[in-house]
């Protein structure tokens, strides 16, 4: 895949503040101007610019999402939660109390040791699928009014477009075979726990949150595949999915490898007795930090971490080269099965998350050949 390859090529890394996360494989329509994820230069401030260039915000992409996204709520507010993203109460009458997630696969808050409870339940991650999304493939910004720490309005677009009104990024052209086994991965910047399914929808259709619903891909495998962008060797770690509780029904969906610090912010967590910032700095545990040690968790993290330097919250933060060997340069990859029908297709990266009550939803174009 020469596409792949350029990706791929090392480069030198220098770079700034990112966030959130964004489909990385294949390039989706939400990166603005298709800028190369393994391009770290800094951002060209002069033109108004607040990321560097690639990475998990390639092209802005991190900032297309929805916000407020609540269980049994028939739509996102697209507003911050007036007590907000952590403990704030859904925006609708008649929320849904009971998750469908089971237990076992949760991310965050696991057996619930925070001083609030169970504040994650009304949470996209908690029950796969089932929340709305303000648009299939993000909205421009997250919430209808531009906001500092990740809701700024991505290059190219005005606050509160809707990412399914993208055209395709000219000179793309990602191809895969029916049937076969093909590729796709996407990079963590602000790691909010939760996991994630890829779908399509025919071009032949409307391009709606319910076509999506109706053709999700499967995964191929029991792994992920890290893919580091300044040219380390690939790592293969073992993948977990779950497919109780989630929709569509009975859809595979895989559960985000990477831990966060183990307090409700999921970083600067101040020990088992900390009462910053209303508790959310409150330690769970006690534990040893995670050894080598890149991005600081005094305390631990939320479960085992993966692989070295696999683990934080906000990630974009390791900046290479100071971060040396645990800078945010790898994508999560995984093998999923191409549609059996040649076709031209929308493929969607969807991330349901359990931290806060947001879901990100980016948007890449595939031609499905026959064998």
């Amino acid at each position: 895949n020469r596409t792949l390859r350029r990706m791929l090529a090392p480069v030198t890394v220098v770079l700034t503040a990112t966030g959130h996360g964004g489909l990385t494989f294949p390039p989706p329509r939400n990166n603005y101007h298709n800028i190369n994820p393994a391009n770290f230069t800094p951002p060209d401030k002069s033109s108004g610019a607040r990321y560097h260039s690639g990475g998990p915000c390639a092209g802005s992409e991190c900032l297309w999402f929805s916000e407020g996204c609540y269980h049994g709520c028939p739509t996102c507010s697209l507003q911050m939660p007036a007590a907000g993203n952590y403990y704030g109460t859904p925006s609708c009458d008649n929320p849904d109390p009971t998750p469908t997630l089971p237990e076992w696969a949760r991310t965050w808050n696991i057996g619930n040791p925070s001083l609030k409870g169970d504040w994650t339940k009304f949470h996209p991650w908690r029950s796969p699928g089932h929340n709305p999304v303000g648009d299939p493939c993000g909205i421009a910004g997250g919430y209808m009014q531009a906001r500092g720490g990740g809701g700024e309005t991505p290059d190219g677009a005005h606050q509160g477009d809707r990412g399914s009104k993208l055209p395709p990024l000219p000179g793309v052209h990602t191809q895969w075979t029916a049937g076969a086994v093909e590729q796709v991965g996407w990079m963590v910047g602000a790691n909010h726990g939760g996991g994630y399914l890829y779908s399509v929808c025919p071009k032949s259709e409307a391009l709606t949150e319910e076509c999506l619903q109706q053709h999700p891909l499967s995964f191929v495998g029991n792994n992920h595949t890290v893919k580091y962008l300044d040219g380390r060797p690939d790592l293969r770690i073992p993948a977990r999915d779950v497919s109780e509780g989630t929709f569509p029904p009975n859809s595979t969906w895989r559960i985000n490898p990477i831990p966060a610090c183990n307090c409700d912010q999921g970083f600067d967590c101040g020990g088992v007795n900390s009462t910053g910032n209303d508790g959310a700095q409150r330690s769970y545990r006690a534990d040893p930090p995670p050894v080598p040690t890149g991005f600081p968790c005094p305390t631990g993290t939320q479960f085992p971490v993966p692989f070295d330097y696999g683990y934080g919250q906000q990630i974009w933060d390791l900046v290479p080269p100071r971060a040396g060997s645990a800078a945010d340069v790898w994508v999560i990859t995984d093998q999923v099965h191409a549609p059996s029908s040649p076709g031209e297709y929308v493929l969607r990266w969807r991330w349901d998350v359990e931290q806060n009550p947001q879901i990100w939803t980016h948007c890449a174009d595939i031609t499905v050949t026959a064998p």
